[in-house]
């Protein structure tokens, strides 16, 4: 039976819940009818907050409390972005761009309104001039009396009334003949004055751009096709000195940049659609007008800027050079014999940077950047004239030379611009050698009998006296890394300083060696070509053709000295490791190709000793020649041994187990060429089999000798080759004495090694049992 007093207490909490329960149902409603009303439009500000019953209220209704709502409060919104960005763009509009806009169009306008009246005769030719100018005289003044109030506005009317004047000075000169050329060119000079002092009163750049600029149009709008040509440049070269002019107290690049751009525009679409030769001296003088002019803009700039020198002047010099040395170099060539004197435009170019650097140095001694950039300048059209002048080796002689010099000034005097140009123009020289080289190649190793021969002194050469040039200026420049190893402050200079040291080092190492190496095969080329017997009879030709196998060999002992004395300076002086390695790798190289084509060459002289040619005398140097081979390869051989003592015990495996290689391969060409000198032709694979089953024997004694495992396995190795070798080659070109003897043999020289293995087993035993008892 329940406790009452318990049934009670439970009665009463769930009244409670769900009195509770009825309370959040109606709050949730308030809220919602709240956030409709938020939603419709009206202002309500719900600060009402809840509190959290933490106790038991009594179970009668609670009493209805409506809250006083607060007066709201008057938020003035914020300012935002938007309709202040409208308003700026409206003033914008409004104030500077309509009536620029404005301004263009009267002009266009009042351009094709004259054009009209011209086609359809509507004025007379003086009656148009005239009021062309009161027209463009009324822009002004009217300009001018709104100067002081609307200076802005005052100053786009009276550009458009200078553009004006311009046209119709323009038209009454080039069409009507109403002023002759000089009173055209003064009246448009005056002209041209006026508005770069209205400019500079205004201060405001939009006059000069539009009054300036704005005037290139007028030939176009005004033309009738006469292509008088010297017109229209000398009318573009006036309006380019007033840009000058203005240059001297603004510093206004809009101005600079859109005169530069459309006079090369204008110039550039005149040559590619009329020029012809007839016009060289009138296109090749403008031209040179058109850039010192613009040049003479950067020098001024440069007299205001100081010691600054941005990207855009280099920029626009850049292109001004590019522009005036590409038509001129075009115009030159084009004209008839002009090829002639291509290289002495290009040092006029050089020369014009010559003076202008000097002029720098003088006058502007604080712009140290803008003198090493002109004098880079003057080096890279010297360097652009030599092989536009000069021809074959004496281009890369003149580019080395030129290298040397601006790394030793870029490094030793602190001009990183000087280093960095060295560079490009390194790899330049570099390029040029290769094809002296390829020149060369041509003339003498692809020799063929039917062509005639152009003796060539080995050594006393203009071909290897460059290619020596070049490899000290490689050396040059390592000296100057050497003795000056900190380089100037430059993002590049960072990247490519580190490595020149190293790079032009082994450059110059490749050049001695390339240089040597060909004038090495040039004297074999040379008494190979002079060994020509020309058989008339017989409609053949004859040669020695054992210069050519002296060629090879010779060749591979040269490079086996070559590294050999490389390693021996880096042992003496740097005792870099890197070098060693390469040295290495370099003498595995050359020995692996005396293994295959030495070899070859010294069994083709063998057989020339044996049956010598009627033609030619052969001695016993083709025998000799084997024995002075094999002198330097021995001496590659230990040089690598060398190199690998106290190396990594892989890299000395590798260098014992190819220096066996080479020994065995010797040994087994040696004993072939025994035969053939003996006439024996019997019994030569028995006998080679033989060798190696000897040699591998040999290798698994030194191996145990030496406790190397390496070289037991690879005489292990080397006795299988050999079985094979006998019961697949052997066997079947022998006879039964032969195959008894070989077998005989080879079986002692297994019995052997095998003992060799089970004498060594025994002494390890004894040895441990020896330790065990003690």
């Amino acid at each position: 039976m329940e406790d009452p007093q318990l049934q009670d207490l439970i009665n009463r909490i769930n009244e409670l819940a769900a009195k509770q329960n009825a309370i959040n149902a109606e709050l949730q409603s308030l809220k919602r009818t709240a956030l409709e009303l938020q939603q419709s439009g009206a202002t309500v500000n719900i600060d009402v907050a809840f509190p959290t019953v933490q106790k038991t209220v009594p179970s009668q209704p609670l009493p209805t409390v409506q809250a006083q709502p607060k007066k709201p409060k008057t938020n003035f919104p914020p300012v935002v972005s938007k309709p202040r960005e409208r308003t700026q763009w409206e003033e914008f509009i409004g104030t500077n761009l309509l009536n620029k806009l404005g301004i263009a169009i009267l002009v266009l306008g009042i351009s094709f309104g004259v054009k009209y009246a011209i086609d359809h005769q509507m004025l007379n030719p003086l009656t148009r001039i005239i009021l062309g100018y009161l027209a463009g005289g009324g822009i002004i003044a009217f300009a001018l009396r709104l100067k002081k109030e609307f200076p802005s506005f005052s100053a786009v009317l009276l550009s458009g009334g200078m553009a004006s004047l311009y046209f119709i000075t323009f038209a009454a000169y080039d069409f009507y003949r109403f002023i002759p050329q000089l009173v055209a060119f003064i009246v448009m000079a005056g002209f041209t004055a006026f508005t770069v002092f209205a400019a500079m009163q205004y201060n405001l750049q939009v006059i000069s751009v539009i009054g300036l600029v704005g005037a290139y149009a007028v030939p176009f709008l005004l033309s009738d096709g006469s292509g008088r040509v010297h017109i229209l440049f000398s009318y573009m070269a006036i309006i380019n000195i007033g840009i000058l002019t203005i240059a001297f107290k603004r510093n206004w690049s809009l101005l600079f940049w859109s005169a530069f751009s459309l006079t090369w525009l204008i110039f550039s679409t005149w040559v590619v659609g009329d020029y012809s030769a007839d016009f060289f001296w009138l296109a090749l003088s403008f031209t040179t007008a058109f850039f010192i002019i613009f040049y003479l803009a950067f020098l001024v700039s440069q007299r205001s800027d100081g010691k600054t020198l941005s990207a855009a002047s280099i920029i626009a010099v850049l292109l001004n050079c590019v522009c005036y040395y590409g038509f001129g170099y075009y115009f030159i060539s084009d004209y008839p014999d002009g090829e002639l004197y291509l290289g002495l435009f290009t040092i006029f170019n050089a020369l014009i940077h010559f003076g202008v650097c000097l002029y720098i140095y003088r006058q502007l001694s604080e712009s140290k950047d803008s003198f090493y950039f002109v004098a880079g300048l003057v080096l890279v059209f010297i360097t652009i004239a030599v092989p536009v002048q000069l021809e074959g080796n004496w281009v890369t002689l003149a580019w080395a030379l030129q290298t040397a010099l601006l790394f030793w000034i870029g490094r030793s005097k602190n001009y990183p611009v000087y280093e960095l140009l060295s560079y490009p123009l390194a790899a330049l020289t570099l390029l040029s050698l290769l094809h002296d080289w390829q020149q060369i190649r041509g003339l003498y190793f692809n020799y063929s009998s039917d062509q005639p021969l152009a003796i060539i002194t080995p050594v006393f050469n203009i071909n290897y006296l460059t290619s020596l040039f070049v490899a000290a200026m490689c050396g040059f420049i390592f000296w100057i890394t050497w003795k000056h190893p900190k380089a100037g402050e430059h993002k590049w200079l960072n990247l490519l300083a580190p490595l020149a040291k190293h790079a032009f080092s082994w450059i110059g190492v490749v050049v001695v060696y390339i240089a040597c190496y060909q004038q090495i095969s040039l004297y074999f080329r040379n008494e190979y070509a002079k060994s020509l017997i020309d058989l008339r009879g017989q409609n053949t030709v004859e040669h020695n053709y054992d210069w050519l196998l002296y060629q090879t060999l010779w060749l591979i002992h040269y490079s086996i000295i070559f590294f050999a004395a490389l390693w021996y300076v880096n042992r003496k002086k740097m005792q870099n490791q890197m070098v060693d390695w390469i040295v290495m790798g370099l003498n595995v190289l050359t020995i692996i190709s005396f293994l295959t084509v030495g070899l070859d060459s010294l069994k083709e002289l063998t057989f020339s000793y044996l049956a010598p040619s009627r033609f030619y005398t052969v001695s016993s140097i083709n025998v000799a020649i084997r024995y002075i081979s094999y002198l330097f390869v021995a001496i590659g051989l230990l040089i690598n041994f060398q190199i690998a003592l106290g190396q990594k015990p892989l890299l000395q495996k590798f260098e014992r187990l190819f220096c066996h290689f080479s020994i065995l391969t010797l040994l087994s060409s040696w004993m072939l060429s025994m035969f053939e000198l003996n006439h024996v032709s019997e019994g030569v694979q028995l006998a080679l089999s033989i060798l190696w089953g000897t040699y591998a024997l040999y290798l698994i004694i030194w191996g145990f000798a030496k406790d190397q495992k390496f070289l037991r396995m690879a005489g292990i190795a080397l006795f299988g080759i050999t079985i094979a070798k006998l019961f697949f080659i052997d066997l079947r070109e022998m006879g039964t004495i032969a195959r008894t003897l070989v077998l005989m043999v080879l079986g002692v020289l297994l019995l052997v090694a095998s003992f060799v293995y089970n004498k060594r087993k025994k002494r390890e035993e004894n040895s441990t049992i020896d330790l065990g008892k003690e």
